[in-house]
């Protein structure tokens, strides 16, 4: 759709429009509960329970090490600070490291433990992260194959790959990651915490912890506001994708009718509502790293001079208050460290906890979608079927507030041809998505030799219609392997016969490797005519009991025409065939002839019962011979 240039709308009402756009999007983008989020996501992780509990296992073992091994620290310094003492006093004539030797090689061995189960930990962490991966998408492709038509309607192409790719990888390994960062930190804490009370420095414990709620305090509040940007942003890239997907797949129309720059001009305007949307959620989220830095900063200047006070303090008699040499003041500003480094860690983890989240639920908002109705299988087993279709008073809305169809009845009996004609929007095809049950009917029934639909599967009653379409899709592959698509036990002679049944193969043996030449993606080196011709073999080799063509001859020239209906009509003997047409003069020989309009069927009869009646078929039918249109009423 063609954008209004900002420039030729009145002041007043731009603003009030953009005041209500602003509005819409703050109620849709607004944080949904984290808390539910991290909750289902643990659930996921549920099953790689004995994995995670190995890496919960190595984090803590490493984070612990981490912890002890200033105590070692702390030993090896006084250890020092007592030997110069004794040298400055000549008691000893040299400096050596013979009496802190144990204690060097226990914090060698400490530090490398830490590092041996950091890797085991990041190692299996990976693996759980990929068996994630795998185990989401499958789960995501299980739900989208249960999902209605309408669901696909709701949201574009784009928007569905963005959650299924992009989401997913964000959510399995962001999320993953930062929850076992959080796990460590807050072991972390703990341990180092705990080390500093048992140093019995009271003052330096509570100086080390003063600013903690500080900076939990601004911590909340910048994940808070951050999170509403994250969430934009990835909505923003599933449109981004939408549009690349929807401007290159129709790249040829584009430039056809000379949108390129209006193409271009919409893209333009996705990567800057992108880019605005990144770079809000990253700056908020980046402002809280420099601050908790200052404070920790802040907060270690502090503590030195404070143990530089009680230590002074002890040596001049006063009260030692657990610092009794320079060992324990490194050793105590250690554990400082790691006691605020969570902290800091926390708001570098900050932008993929709350990108991750923001995935999270739109992953679990596409996966709480209503699915498709259950199946009933009450009579998949009836295999005495011959393709009678009726329709009972059947009515159909895709929008409650729009009428489409209403009571709805229609009778075509085994091995008949009727065709649905009528103007645009008149609900022909609309007839074939309530058949084979994309769409569920909201009132009425269709039955299939008496038997209601809504008593099989939808796999048994697909399984007995042949469809051609008037937008072909083939797949990247042989021609071979598309066309037996429609019936995967079909041999390479029957294959091979639906070819020569569809008059496309002597086309085929041209081709250098004849059924074995590879198709582009959605068979772009063929022509139109030559895909139609493709996916009408593919109904063929199907030998289903009902066939459904959709403007089946609509992309092919008037001779493969009159050929394809030789086809079609040797095709249809002694099975049941709907055509849905525009084209008049190929269904003359149609046993019924379906006139709708407004979701009614207004007249029905064979073509010559028609003309003669002299209705609105016959202004459909001679307008395609002279310059007269027919009406719409």
């Amino acid at each position: 759709m063609k954008n209004k240039r900002m420039d030729t709308i009145p002041e007043a009402e731009y603003s009030s429009k953009y005041a209500a756009y602003r509005k819409e999007q703050k109620n849709e983008q607004k944080p949904e509960n984290a808390k539910g989020t991290v909750l289902r996501f643990f659930a996921l992780i549920k099953p790689h329970a004995f994995a995670m509990s190995i890496v919960v296992f190595c984090a803590m073992a490493s984070t612990v090490c981490n912890v002890v091994a200033p105590e070692f620290m702390s030993q090896v310094i006084n250890t020092l600070q007592d030997m110069i003492s004794k040298r400055a006093s000549g008691a000893i004539q040299q400096v050596t490291f013979d009496g802190a030797r144990q204690e060097i090689i226990y914090l060698a061995v400490t530090y490398g433990l830490a590092a041996l189960f950091s890797f085991i930990q990041e190692f299996v962490s990976a693996g759980v992260s990929q068996r994630l991966v795998c185990s989401l998408r499958a789960t995501m492709n299980d739900k989208l194959s249960r999902m209605p038509l309408r669901f696909f309607d709701k949201y574009t192409k784009g928007q569905i790959i963005s959650k299924v790719t992009n989401d997913i990888d964000n959510v399995s390994s962001s999320l993953q990651s930062s929850i076992l960062t959080v796990m460590t930190n807050a072991i972390q804490v703990v341990g180092s915490l705990f080390m500093m009370l048992r140093t019995g420095s009271v003052w330096m414990t509570l100086a080390s912890i003063v600013l903690v709620p500080v900076s939990a305090s601004i911590s909340y509040y910048v994940s808070k506001k951050s999170k509403v940007w994250f969430r934009r942003y990835w909505d923003t890239m599933g449109d981004l994708n939408g549009h690349i997907e929807e401007m290159y797949a129709g790249h040829t129309i584009v430039k056809i009718f000379g949108h390129e720059q209006q193409s271009i001009s919409e893209f333009r305007g996705i990567t800057e509502r992108l880019g605005k949307n990144s770079f809000m959620a990253n700056m908020i989220a980046g402002v809280l790293s420099p601050v908790l830095t200052l404070i920790k900063n802040i907060n270690y200047v502090s503590l030195c001079l404070l143990g530089g006070y009680l230590y002074v303090g002890a040596k001049t008699g006063g009260a030692a208050a657990g610092i009794g040499g320079i060992g324990d003041i490194s050793k105590f500003l250690s554990y400082s460290s790691y006691f605020s480094s969570p902290i800091i860690n926390l708001s570098k983890v900050i932008n993929n906890i709350q990108s991750s989240l923001a995935s999270a639920e739109r992953v679990f908002a596409l996966m709480d979608e209503e699915e498709e109705s259950p199946d009933n299988t009450e009579n998949d087993g009836k295999t005495d079927l011959r393709g009678k279709i009726e329709f009972k008073d059947v009515s159909f809305r895709y929008k409650e507030d729009v009428p489409l169809i209403d009571d709805l009845n229609l009778t075509a009996l085994p091995g008949s041809t009727t065709a649905i004609v009528g103007p645009t929007g008149a609900g022909k095809t609309t007839i074939v998505n309530l058949l084979m049950r994309f769409y569920d009917i909201d009132k009425g029934h269709i039955y299939l030799d008496g038997t209601d639909i809504y008593t099989m599967s939808r796999d048994k009653l697909r399984s007995n219609f042949g469809m051609v379409l008037q937008d072909t899709w083939l797949f990247k592959g042989t021609i071979r392997e598309n066309i037996r698509y429609g019936n995967a036990d079909a041999t390479d002679e029957q294959i091979e016969a639906a070819a020569k049944s569809a008059f496309i193969y002597d086309f085929i043996m041209q081709q250098p490797k004849g059924f074995d030449t590879e198709l582009t993606e959605e068979g772009t080196n063929l022509s139109q005519g030559q895909r139609q011709l493709l996916t009408i073999a593919r109904a063929i080799v199907a030998n289903p009991k009902v066939l459904i063509l959709d403007e089946a001859t609509s992309s092919v020239d008037t001779k493969t025409e009159q050929n394809i209906q030789v086809a079609m009509n040797e095709l249809m003997q002694g099975r049941t065939s709907f055509v849905i047409a525009h084209r008049l003069s190929t269904i003359k020989n149609a046993d019924n002839i379906l006139v709708m309009k407004k979701g009614h069927i207004v007249e029905q009869g064979t073509h010559e019962q028609l003309l003669a009646a002299d209705g609105f078929y016959a202004l459909l039918y001679n307008s395609q011979y002279t310059d007269g249109i027919p009406p719409e009423d």
